[in-house]
């Protein structure tokens, strides 16, 4: 078995281009007006008169500000384009809010801080170098998109709590989980600290998406690989990355494993138990999924195209940003599509399925219209 070097684009080794991103967009990202919902979608409690931003740890001067102190602070806009891990981008997106320059002015960083980590009242957070920081992030409380350029005094209605209000940190560079929701604490570090998806999805510490760091891949060990496949028992494994295209994995239990971003081209899967399966960012193309187990699998931005879905039972838990068809993309070339017939997924979110892929399930009968 191959396997992928950390820092390696899983995309540069496995798929060729699929001719459906403009030019402007990163390596196989898709564009969409839609805001999906990722990742937790709960939203913490909050009341304005307890709420507080607290910054600390390497400063001269810990700052706790109440909802109403950093509303009062001077306001920017940004507008650019979101880019989502699970391969969705989003244009023309407006938010307002504070400069962290302007606050990590008025805390004072020591001089051996040299990063930002931002803290959720959930307990989500990630970590960004203090110089890139002071440049790109802003403390968001406003959302509003139109035509908007960076200035005080711009007017926008609150930042949704499904998209991380009141505050989250935001930066337009980076894949979009370094923009943490639902921010209360940002803190001054000497040395990083990987962040919350970081630590626990695999997720790459840099998250350029110019240059695809979606996942530093699981160090799969071959022989521990080839025995778990001679035992036909991948259920729970990690195996993140891993280059398992054209191999025969029928009936074989995989369920509540981590196929995040693995190639698996071609491979027959036909009978397997993928109940709770993460297949996010999956190379799925001409597999063979037929009389498969998918309950709660998830299919965040996996590429099914030319696969075969038929008798597959059960519904997957989500299917943001996945392709079964090259109905949208800018060339219509590519893979032919998905084999979905006699599906039924009614009852799938479907906030986050993008609008060919969604009208393709509608025509095939697997959602209602």
């Amino acid at each position: 078995m191959t396997r992928v070097k950390p820092g390696e684009s899983k995309q540069s080794r496995c798929t060729e281009n699929a001719g459906q991103a403009a030019a402007e967009l990163p390596p196989n990202q898709v564009a969409t007006r839609l805001f999906p919902i990722i990742g937790e979608r709960e939203p913490e409690p909050f009341d304005a008169t307890t709420w507080r931003l607290e910054i600390d740890g390497l400063v001269e001067r810990p700052l706790s500000l109440s909802f109403d102190d950093l509303a009062a602070l001077p306001h920017v806009t940004r507008t650019g384009t979101i880019h989502c891990v699970t391969r969705w981008s989003r244009p023309e997106s407006t938010f307002h809010g504070v400069r962290l320059a302007l606050l990590l002015k008025r805390a004072q960083p020591h001089a051996d801080a040299h990063f930002v980590r931002f803290v959720s009242g959930r307990g989500h957070d990630s970590t960004l170098r203090i110089a890139a920081a002071r440049k790109e992030v802003i403390i968001a409380d406003g959302f509003g998109d139109g035509d908007a350029t960076e200035g005080a005094g711009a007017t926008a209605g609150p930042l949704p709590p499904e998209h991380g209000g009141p505050v989250r940190s935001l930066t337009l560079t980076r894949y979009f989980y370094k923009s943490v929701k639902w921010l209360r604490r940002i803190e001054l570090l000497e040395t990083d600290r990987l962040g919350f998806w970081e630590r626990t999805a695999g997720y790459h510490n840099g998250a350029d998406p110019w240059r695809e760091q979606r996942y530093v891949a699981h160090d799969i060990d071959p022989a521990a690989l080839r025995r778990l496949l001679d035992a036909r028992d991948l259920a729970g494994q990690n195996l993140l990355g891993a280059d398992l295209a054209g191999a025969t994995l029928e009936g074989f239990r995989l369920e509540s494993a981590n196929l995040r971003n693995a190639c698996l081209r071609g491979a027959a899967l036909r009978g397997a138990d993928l109940r709770g399966t993460s297949f996010c960012n999956a190379d799925l193309r001409f597999a063979d999924l037929r009389q498969t187990l998918i309950d709660g699998a998830d299919f965040d931005g996996a590429d099914l195209r030319g696969a075969d879905l038929r008798g597959a039972r059960g519904r997957p838990a989500s299917l943001a940003a996945a392709q079964f068809t090259n109905a949208g993309n800018a060339s219509g070339v590519g893979p032919p599509s998905c084999r979905v017939e006699g599906l039924d997924w009614n009852g799938v979110p479907l906030d986050a399925l993008l609008p060919a892929e969604l009208a393709f399930l509608q025509e095939r009968g697997v959602l209602s219209s």
